[in-house]
């Protein structure tokens, strides 16, 4: 969250987010928590599923990493 503070200091005015891959649900609910307790939000987040996004992904990761984007759009996050 201290990063995004960060980027959004240097940004000048432009969106700061971040992309993820899911992996599993209590992972992106870390995040969140994190953002609720420093007050830092990011303007956006980019989920990609287990698909593969970009392809820019090391082969590992889109084959054993994430969850499929479908499953990941779904995911109810409680804090």
């Amino acid at each position: 969250m201290k990063f995004i503070e960060q980027l959004r200091e240097l940004s000048d005015g432009k969106p700061i987010g971040f992309k993820l891959c899911v992996g599993r649900p209590e992972e992106f609910s870390s995040i969140v928590a994190a953002m609720v307790e420093q007050n830092i939000f990011p303007d956006f987040i980019t989920v990609d599923g287990a698909e593969g996004g970009t392809g820019a992904a090391p082969a590992e990761f889109s084959n054993s990493v994430g969850m499929p984007l479908i499953e990941g759009n779904n995911i109810k996050i409680v804090i």
